[in-house]
């Protein structure tokens, strides 16, 4: 009887770097006399220029400065160059190939950090001074206790390497250095001055930088002389480091304080202006264009008048400089008309027939006009009782209240005259009422009838209403509303002030009419409510294992939200990296986990949807991900040991089992 046998054998090889948790800090320790510096120097320079590292460095020229020669002794520094990366982490003693650096960093990438977020802002306040704004916020579950300083240096040094070349990152200085003290999950937020002249330096906006690190206050035995390690130090490794420079100089800005109108009926302007610069005061000079060629000499002028100006176009130019010459240009156009108004466009048209005795008389004028002269001057024939509303100044709107049908008026418009004097002619027009209309209008739909109010509530109704409601609408329970009217006086949309969660009754009463004023047959109600948003559909299911660590969680609400207040709401514990996108309703948070950990997800209540609401409850998902497959594995060049014997093992077996076949 012949046996066989299936033998499986599955080699797993997990080879992979540890996440990067923040920028890599080295100090180079150097001097102007060291033959060997400018080699190093030019390597950590073409490692930071590739971008290949998230790699902040800073040149301590020794013979040059004195914090920098301290800063030296602290690390026991017997020779130059001797690079320190992290706080002591690595180091490199000497002259060495680009790899040794390489290593150094990535070896220290590799490294476990405390979760210290830190951030920075560097503003430059002139005087030469900057203003450096600081943050350090703890993300740990436990007290931190470090280090903290700022070094202060210049992209490029004012002092030259042995070879005659300019130092990069040169240090001038530490803006800040103390202990630091922060609660779990608490923060320092702080800023300082750095003023260079206290310092005996002149620097310049566009060549000064701040680089802010965090060391922890553990300490660990280094050796500044690897790999003899005779002389060592007390290594405090940097768990944060950032660096920022200031922003480029802006252009001054500038804005208008007053001046005329568009259009300008009289012949006299005036306008007056002003101005801001990020550094220094700023100069101003304006032109007029079409009355003058010439701009006027720069100077502090904020304010200018014209008169006598022409009927025509026009337009104002304001010039600002700062102090480096930098110029902003605003501009303002507007016309000088000094004629007289007359009217351009007006509802009904002269000698329309069949005019609704509901209508509304519109009249637009040319320009904006005095509106007690317009409405002194203003009669209807024959006379009825009206209200007026005006829109823009130019614009009047007329409701008769009592009009008759089939009957010929007329409106007459004497003595009216501009804001700015001018007077118009006298105007007139007639139109012809309807005949009475006795059909009573109805509603064709209403929504949303008996579900959510997401937006207007909206009544569509079979022909031009009276757009004046009076107590035709009534909503139970009361609340603060806005109306308006679309579709030729057909569609009444209705929005709420505020939405308030609950079940509304809306009544549409039969003291609504049409513009022939037949009013609506019989009352007409229905029902409408309001809901907290919240979350009805999850991917991942709260207590959900095994969750892969490239993962996207889809969330789904019931009602359309507001991105911003969700997205402030949102957090991840513990801290991940993660993005976001939106379609509609949904969210979508594509993540980036560690494996074989717990991570909650929690969007507080305070998120918000389109309406203003707030969510119902908080929402919590807790899961966990992949665990961790765990392997203690050699890297070498060559196979180990181990491996060669355990390869040459199966090896064995295999012949054997195939021996054993022929039997």
């Amino acid at each position: 009887m012949k046996r066989y046998l299936l033998i499986t054998v599955i080699f797993i090889a997990i080879f992979a770097f540890a996440k990067a948790r923040g920028n890599i800090f080295c100090e180079e320790m150097t001097a102007t006399n060291c033959h060997a510096c400018p080699a190093v120097s030019d390597i950590l320079h073409e490692i930071y220029n590739s971008g290949d590292y998230p790699f902040y460095y800073v040149s301590m020229v020794t013979d040059k400065n004195d914090e920098a020669k301290e800063r030296a002794e602290y690390y026991n520094i017997i020779a130059y160059p001797t690079t320190i990366f992290d706080g002591g982490y690595e180091v490199i003693f000497g002259k060495k190939d680009k790899s040794f650096f390489e290593n150094a960093i990535e070896n220290s990438l590799q490294r476990k950090r405390v979760n210290i977020k830190l951030s920075l802002d560097v503003k430059w306040v002139g005087e030469n001074r900057i203003e450096i704004s600081y943050n350090i916020k703890n993300n740990e579950n436990e007290n931190y206790e470090g280090f903290f300083k700022i070094y202060v240096v210049e992209p490029t040094s004012r002092w030259k390497d042995n070879e005659g070349d300019y130092y990069h990152f040169g240090f001038l200085s530490f803006a800040k250095e103390e202990i630091i003290n922060i609660n779990a999950g608490g923060e320092i937020a702080e800023n300082v001055i750095w003023n260079a002249s206290e310092h005996g330096y002149e620097i310049s906006r566009d060549n000064i930088m701040a680089i802010a690190v965090v060391f922890n206050k553990e300490g660990n035995t280094g050796y500044s002389d690897p790999p003899e390690n005779e002389h060592s130090f007390i290594a405090h490794y940097v768990d944060a480091c950032t660096a920022e420079e200031p922003a480029p100089d802006s252009p001054p800005h500038i804005e208008f304080l007053k001046m005329p109108g568009s259009i300008v009926g009289y012949t006299n302007v005036s306008f007056e202006w002003e101005g801001s610069d990020d550094y220094g005061d700023v100069l101003f000079s304006y032109k007029l264009k079409n009355y003058e060629a010439e701009w006027h000499e720069w100077s502090n002028v904020r304010e200018v008048s014209y008169s006598n100006l022409q009927d025509g176009e026009y337009e104002f130019f304001v010039r600002g400089k700062d102090n480096v010459g930098q110029i902003t240009t605003i501009s303002y156009r507007f016309s000088v008309d000094t004629s007289n108004p007359r009217v351009i466009e007006h509802s009904p048209k002269a000698n329309e027939k069949g005019v609704p005795v509901q209508t509304k008389i519109r009249i637009k004028f040319s320009h904006e006009m005095n509106k007690s002269s317009v409405e002194k001057g203003l009669k209807i024939e024959p006379s009825v009782p009206y209200t007026v509303q005006w829109k823009n100044g130019n614009e009047i709107f007329i409701y008769p209240q009592e009009l008759e049908y089939e009957t010929v008026y007329t409106v007459k418009i004497r003595n009216a005259y501009r804001t700015s004097g001018q007077v118009m002619p006298e105007y007139s027009f007639s139109f012809e009422t309807s005949s009475k209309d006795t059909t009573p209008p109805h509603i064709i739909y209403a929504k949303p009838l008996n579900g959510e109010i997401e937006n207007s509530i909206e009544i569509k109704f079979s022909e031009p209403m009276d757009t004046l409601l009076h107590n035709a609408l009534k909503i139970e329970p009361w609340v603060k509303y806005k109306y308006n009217w679309e579709e030729n006086d057909t569609l009444l949309k209705i929005n709420f002030f505020e939405y308030i969660p609950g079940s509304y009754k809306i009544f549409i009463t039969n003291f609504i009419a049409d513009k022939y004023g037949n009013p609506l047959e019989e009352n007409f109600s229905f029902y409408a409510y309001i809901t907290k948003p919240k979350i009805i559909y999850k991917s991942i299911e709260d207590g959900e294992k095994n969750v892969e660590v490239h993962t996207t969680l889809e969330l789904e609400f019931s009602h359309e939200m507001n991105k911003s207040s969700v997205e402030n709401a949102l957090s991840i514990s513990p801290q991940a990296n993660y993005t976001i996108s939106w379609s509609k309703n949904k969210i979508f948070i594509k993540m980036e986990l560690e494996k074989d950990k717990t991570y909650r997800i929690f969007i507080s209540k305070n998120a918000e949807d389109k309406r203003g609401i707030s969510m119902e409850n908080d929402f919590f998902l807790n899961f966990s991900t992949i665990e961790n497959i765990k392997r203690e594995i050699e890297i070498n060049e060559t196979p180990s040991f181990g491996f060669v014997m355990f390869v040459f093992a199966i090896l064995i077996v295999i012949k054997k089992l195939k021996k054993d076949s022929f039997h």
